[in-house]
């Protein structure tokens, strides 16, 4: 049977969702390796986006309004790293030894540093342009997608805080899953939720890194 293109792009669009847990998991449970696990996702995410030509930002900055919305959202973003180093002592799981775990994932010394910057430079960009570009709706209301976005973080956190707080954490991602995509459907591209996407992945690899430092 042949299965035209359209239904082939159907399809793919349906299954794309599950790289990232597909990558986690392959990545951090069974080579226990953080370099893995993001090499796989972002190796999944560009095949997707260069088979759908996927690589449009949309409309770029233009007014004023723009701006002050870039800002709020920047700062509101960068507050997602002081609230984890500040809140560590209730987040993290008793028996947790941060610094050991990460060294475990290969994250230490220099690759550790390489991972810090390529994480919220890189990272934003794939994620914004698979998430809520490819895989973007114009609805006004929580999607699957949003869902399957702040699921696979799950599979992260679950070596590194208790249990509560990862539901805490799930339904504050379905909450910015949501936002960052409203804010890519009213302002019509993708460079206000890339900027505000890399400062919260800023300032929670930058809580990481001080938190290890302290043990």
């Amino acid at each position: 049977m042949i299965i035209s293109t359209q239904n082939r792009l159907s399809y793919l669009r349906h299954i794309a969702p599950i790289i990232p847990y597909v990558a986690v998991l392959m990545g951090l449970f069974i080579f226990q390796s953080a370099w893995v696990s993001i090499a796989l996702y972002h190796l999944g995410m560009i095949i997707v986006l260069w088979f759908t030509r996927s690589w449009y930002l949309g409309q770029p900055i233009k007014t004023w309004h723009d701006v002050i919305v870039l800002i709020f959202m920047i700062f509101i973003s960068f507050t997602a790293g002081v609230f984890i180093y500040w809140l560590w002592p209730l987040l993290k799981l008793t028996e947790l030894l941060l610094t050991t775990e990460l060294s475990d994932l290969g994250l230490s010394g220099l690759p550790w540093l390489i991972f810090i910057v390529y994480y919220f430079t890189v990272n934003p960009i794939l994620e914004e342009l698979f998430w809520r570009g490819y895989l973007g709706s114009p609805s006004h209301f929580v999607v699957l997608n949003d869902i399957w976005f702040a699921g696979y973080h799950v599979l992260v956190l679950l070596s590194f805080i208790q249990t509560g707080w990862i539901v805490f954490s799930f339904l504050i991602l379905v909450g910015t899953a949501w936002l960052w995509r409203q804010l890519a459907r009213r302002h019509r591209g993708l460079i206000i939720p890339i900027a505000s996407h890399a400062a919260a992945d800023a300032s929670i690899i930058g809580a990481v890194y001080l938190l290890a430092r302290l043990v």
